[in-house]
């Protein structure tokens, strides 16, 4: 998509009106440059033309003006749906009813009442005191990642821990055998593509298909396995989830399985290569930081705004409304800006700097709301015990390419393509 401001005439009396005249903004997620670096695009949006109409898309940058949307029940987040059909049927492909029952019927994509049915099913499963029972085996693989690497003098911290960790953690979660895992993977990276439909061609939508149809049935024949075996998983959970009576469906629970490694793994792996970033340039705050789990845990909060994982989230306008002081017709889409509004100075004090100290205003890096992350806390776990064990026994970080290389296969996502680094053990140092 690429934007350049200003925009159609404002609406008489709109906020839009406050868009200063005669200034040209190239807003492109596709542009190399602004891969490298959106935040000046942003404050120029925030500044110039913080309320941007272009082709049927409302562009909004503002922190205030993005949770102000993400807050009303006015807006639908049906949109990747429809664009996944708009776009099949743009490549006359006819194969995807599968994969759009997966969208329709995911809690990421559905509206009231049928949200609210899924979620308190899910919720369920994903319950706190679960999550948190990871932790032991969390802990775990870090370690050993991190032993076995040091060792080697360092690695690729994308390729060789920040992209298997949440895989292996979500398959030691569904007891999945350790011979299906890399199939796994590659079918979920192959589905994830569908949050970005518009980047998709005929081959990757062939390729998502015949994924997802083996995802699918490789869970929905895991769930009887599990539920025959007694384990406790989150399969078992999901199965054992009821509402007034009634549970989750044997597709809606394949299905739930998939969207959990479709919506929840590429995502940490961005947080844990933005921590790895961010200790490479500030390794003196992180080496403050100690062992002391608050301080920690808020360095996670602040790396998540300062370098949001998930930069882009969509919603569709189910009515005339104004929102925010904003005027907004009934169809309208609306591209939401998460990493600009966690740049927004007008909220946070010195926003391109990156301070463990910040009170205030939380960030929005996980979305808000009903429809604010499903895997947010899974998310923050998996950094909170990566974050501990590297800062408590390692250290000697090096970057080996000063180049950053920013991931290219998505719109919505931000963090290295690849990250080489040398470090080392501490353990045994005086």
């Amino acid at each position: 998509m690429t934007v350049t401001a200003p925009a159609a005439e404002p609406r008489a009396g709109s906020a839009a009106a406050r868009v200063a005249a005669g200034q040209d903004i190239v807003f492109n997620p596709l542009d190399p440059a602004f891969r490298a670096d959106p935040y000046p695009v942003y404050a120029r949006l925030r500044r110039e033309a913080p309320i941007l109409r272009t082709k049927g898309t409302l562009i909004l940058s503002r922190y205030e003006d993005v949770l102000a949307v993400m807050r009303s029940r006015k807006f639908s987040v049906r949109l990747i749906p429809d664009t996944v059909v708009k776009q099949a049927a743009r490549l006359r492909f006819e194969d995807y009813g599968q994969m759009l029952r997966f969208l329709q019927t995911s809690i990421v994509f559905t509206d009231n009442p049928e949200h609210m049915r899924l979620r308190r099913l899910v919720n369920q499963a994903y319950s706190n005191e679960a999550i948190t029972a990871l932790l032991p085996v969390l802990t775990d693989r870090i370690e050993r990642l991190l032993a076995t690497h040091a060792a080697r003098g360092g690695c690729d911290i994308m390729a060789d821990i920040a992209v298997p960790l949440p895989i292996d953690i979500l398959c030691d979660w569904m007891a999945v055998d350790d011979e299906a895992r890399p199939g796994i993977a590659e079918k979920v990276h192959a589905v994830r593509y569908l949050l970005d439909p518009g980047m998709m061609n005929r081959s990757a939508f062939q390729k998502a298909a015949s994924s997802m149809r083996e995802l699918t049935g490789y869970f929905g024949e895991h769930a009887a396995r599990i539920r025959k075996s007694g384990k406790d998983t989150i399969i078992a959970r999901l199965c054992e989830a009821q509402v007034d009576g009634a549970g989750l469906t044997e597709e809606e629970i394949a299905f739930a399985c998939v969207m959990s490694f479709v919506a929840g793994t590429e995502t940490t792996q961005c947080l844990i290569g933005n921590l790895v970033d961010a200790i490479l340039d500030h390794r003196e705050k992180f080496e403050a930081l100690g062992d002391d789990a608050a301080s920690i845990r808020s360095a996670i909060e602040e790396v998540t705004r300062y370098e949001t994982p998930l930069q882009f989230t969509k919603r569709l306008a189910v009515e005339d409304c104004t929102v925010g002081g904003i005027d907004i017709s009934a169809g309208e889409q609306i591209l939401l800006c998460l990493g600009s509004a966690n740049r927004d100075g007008e909220v946070f004090e010195a926003p391109d700097e990156l301070r463990f100290d910040r009170k205030g205003t939380a960030h929005i890096g996980f979305g808000f709301g009903m429809h604010s992350c499903l895997g947010a806390l899974l998310a923050r776990v998996q950094g909170d015990a990566f974050l501990k064990v590297l800062l408590s026994g390692y250290g000697d970080f090096e970057r080996v390419d000063p180049e950053r290389r920013w991931q290219a296969n998505s719109l919505i996502l931000r963090g290295p393509e690849r990250l080489d680094i040398r470090f080392s053990s501490q353990r045994g140092t005086a």
